[in-house]
C-alpha cells in the first residue's frame, strides 16, 4: 500500500536540533526584531487581499523581487510571471511530480538522492531509476539511457549528498538529453548562496536553450527553516497550468508573510543576511576541517567542495557508516550515514556533517568527539 510505503520511511524524525544535523541553517542569527517591524507593519494595516488565498502564484512585488535576484546571483533567464510562491522545496516536487508525469513513469535522480525528493517521487508513483554521481555530477550511462526519463531530478550547484558541483560538461550533457528525450530536469538549487572561494555558479536553467527547466529554491535555509517560502521558475509554457494547479490543489497562503518578505529583499536586508551568514559558515567549515584531518589522519578523507551546508567524512569500503552515525549519536553528534542515501546496490561509506547549526566555539569541541569516533572505528578495522 502506497500510503504505507511512505510512513515506514519518514526520515523526518531523524532531523533533531542537534550539533552536526546535516541540512539546518542556524536561525538563530536570523534578525528576528526586524522581521517583527516588517511582518507587524501589514498586519496593521490588515489589507483584505493578504487576508486571502493566493490566487496568482504568489505575492506580486516578492515575485518580482525573487526575479531580479535570480538573474543577477544566478544567471536565471526569467520574468516575473514564470515564479511562483510554494510551501518550499517538497511542495515545489510534489507539484512537478503531480503536473509533468503520470504514475509509473521514470524519474531519474541522483545516487546518492536526497531522501525528501525519493520521498515525494515515491509518494507519486514514480520509477525512481537511480543514476551515479561521480566527481562532475550525475553521470548518465548508455545502459541508463535505454530507461529515459520523464523527469530528471539534480542538485548540480552542490550536490545533496555527496558535495560535489556539476561540471559544464556534464550539465550540457543532460541538457541535451532531456531535449531529446522531452524529459523535463528538476534542478533543485537549495544552498546555492553557500559557496566560500570562488564566484557563485550560474544555474543549470541559465544553460536551457529548450525550456526543459523547472528551477526551484526555498528561503527556509537561509532565512529559518519554519518559514516554509519557496519558489518555482517555470518554462513559460508550463505558467498557466502550474498557477492553475497551485491554486486548486494546495490553496497557498501566508500571504502577510510573502509582503514582510517581499520588504526584506526589496529593502537589502536579506542581501546583508546572506553576506553575514555566508562568512559565518565559512569560517565554521575551515574550523570543522582543521580540527577533523589531523584526527583522521589517513582513516577517512574530507569533501574538497567549499560550499554548502555541509561536507562528507569520505570512509574506506566496508566500513560500517551507520554504526559509526549511532556511535557519533551516543555522543551528542547527529551525522547520517551516507550509505542511507542510495538506492543502487553499489553505495559509497561515509558521514554526511552538518557545520551550520553549530556555534562556532564548540565547532572544535565537537570536531574532536566526532573525529575521535571514526578514529576509533579504524583502529578497530586494523
Amino acid at each position: 500500500m502506497r500510503g504505507q510505503r511512505v510512513a515506514d520511511h519518514a526520515s523526518g524524525h531523524r532531523y533533531e536540533i542537534q550539533p552536526f544535523v546535516p541540512g539546518d541553517d542556524d536561525f538563530s542569527v536570523f534578525p528576528i526584531k526586524l522581521w517583527q517591524r516588517l511582518q507587524n507593519k501589514y498586519w496593521r494595516e490588515a489589507r483584505p487581499e493578504l487576508l486571502d488565498y493566493g490566487q496568482n502564484g504568489g505575492y506580486l512585488p516578492l515575485r518580482r523581487a525573487i526575479a531580479d535576484y535570480l538573474r543577477v546571483s544566478r544567471s536565471v533567464r526569467v520574468t516575473v510571471d514564470q515564479v511562483l510562491i510554494t510551501g518550499g522545496t517538497q511542495h515545489s516536487l510534489d507539484l512537478c511530480a503531480q503536473l509533468l508525469a503520470d504514475a509509473g513513469d521514470t524519474a531519474w535522480v541522483e545516487d546518492p538522492c536526497y531522501w525528501g525528493a525519493q520521498r515525494v517521487f515515491e509518494s507519486r508513483d514514480l520509477d525512481l531509476h537511480p543514476v551515479r554521481v561521480d566527481d562532475e555530477g550525475m553521470n548518465p550511462t548508455a545502459e541508463d539511457q535505454h530507461k529515459p526519463p520523464r523527469l530528471i531530478y539534480l542538485t548540480p550547484s552542490h550536490q545533496y549528498p555527496k558535495s560535489v558541483v556539476m561540471s559544464l560538461a556534464r550539465r550540457r550533457l543532460l541538457l541535451d538529453i532531456a531535449a531529446r528525450t522531452g524529459a523535463w530536469i528538476l534542478e533543485d538549487d537549495y544552498d546555492s548562496e553557500f559557496r566560500y572561494t570562488g564566484r557563485p555558479l550560474s544555474s543549470l536553467q541559465g544553460l536551457d536553450t529548450h525550456d526543459r527547466v523547472v528551477y526551484m529554491g526555498t528561503f527556509s535555509k537561509i532565512l529559518y527553516p519554519g518559514i516554509k517560502v519557496g519558489y518555482m521558475v517555470v518554462p513559460p509554457a508550463l505558467v498557466a497550468p502550474f498557477r492553475s494547479a497551485l491554486y486548486d490543489l494546495q490553496r497557498p497562503g501566508q500571504m502577510m508573510q510573502q509582503a514582510a518578505l517581499a520588504d526584506f529583499l526589496e529593502q537589502g536586508h536579506f542581501a546583508t543576511h546572506v553576506r553575514r551568514i555566508r562568512q559565518l559558515y565559512g569560517q565554521r567549515r575551515e574550523l570543522l576541517q582543521r580540527t577533523l584531518k589531523p584526527i583522521l589522519g589517513n582513516a577517512a578523507t574530507l569533501s574538497k567542495e567549499e560550499s554548502g551546508l555541509h561536507l562528507v567524512i569520505q570512509l574506506p569500503p566496508g566500513t560500517d557508516d551507520e554504526r559509526l552515525a549511532e556511535e557519533a549519536a551516543e555522543q551528542g553528534l547527529h551525522v547520517r550515514a551516507l550509505s542511507t542515501y542510495y538506492l543502487g546496490a553499489e553505495k559509497e561509506r561515509g558521514l554526511v556533517v552538518g557545520y551550520a547549526y553549530v556555534p562556532t566555539d564548540k565547532i572544535a569541541y565537537y570536531g574532536r568527539l566526532l573525529g575521535n569516533v571514526v578514529k576509533a572505528a579504524s583502529a578497530v578495522r586494523r
